[in-house]
């Protein structure tokens, strides 16, 4: 959900596009899939060089899109040292193919949070990708694998109600429910401007009024805390 590049913090930015639609109906979500498939996301992000042991993680986000395929994916940055692994991270993006959220046999488009786990220890590296952000609540109910809810992308009124020759970045704060329904929207300034009024409110309208991919437990839908960037 973001209009330009947005320097502080992020290596790549993209419009994300929100559905607007209020009539409701059950969204699966996106998954990795077959981890012996070619074009499996994690079996294709290659382990940077590094001297001595390392633990790096890193927060993502994509849209992906209602084949499988992940678009403009972007990584918050910690530190000096992690933007080769933002870079493996996108170079294995732009082959990989995921199972995409479904609502009923149609293909979705969703954005997708997800994080990137780097381990090495002595010479045994190790790779895990988390379908949800780590929100600390979440991770501390349902475990690290359980799967966020993902947004369904569609034309959203933000984009003509809020700046787009600024930099200012809001993360929207809500609550999803089993249904794929948000509500208890809170926005939290992330940086550059504070976005005026009618931009502020047309992001809530965004997050309550589009459909969601209930978060999952073992496939089970439940109830989820759920963030999501806007920016420019």
């Amino acid at each position: 959900m973001f209009t330009a590049p947005f320097v502080t913090r992020f290596v790549a930015f993209f419009v994300l596009f929100g559905a607007s639609s209020v009539a409701y109906s059950q969204v699966t979500p996106a998954i990795l899939g077959d981890a012996a498939a070619e074009k499996f996301f994690v079996g294709l992000i290659e382990f940077p060089e590094t001297h001595g042991d390392a633990t790096v993680n890193l927060q993502c986000v994509t849209v992906l899109k209602s084949n499988g395929k992940m678009k403009d994916a972007g990584c918050y940055i910690n530190n000096n040292w992690e933007p080769e692994f933002v870079e493996a991270i996108q170079k294995a993006a732009k082959k990989a193919v995921l199972i995409p959220a479904k609502e009923g046999k149609n293909g979705r488009e969703v954005a997708l949070m997800f994080r990137v786990e780097f381990l090495k220890r002595t010479d045994e590296k190790t790779i895990n990708v988390y379908l949800n952000p780590g929100i600390g609540e979440m991770v501390e109910e349902y475990g690290q694998d359980h799967i966020s809810a993902q947004r369904v992308m569609g034309k959203e009124r933000w984009q003509k109600a809020c700046p787009t020759h600024a930099r200012w970045l809001v993360h929207a704060r809500a609550h999803v429910n089993e249904e794929g329904q948000a509500s208890s929207v809170e926005l939290e300034h992330g940086g550059g401007i504070v976005p005026p009024g009618q931009c502020q409110q047309a992001l809530v309208d965004t997050i309550t009024g589009s459909k969601y991919a209930p978060a999952t437990v073992d496939g089970i839908p439940v109830p989820s805390s759920y963030v999501e960037p806007f920016g420019s």
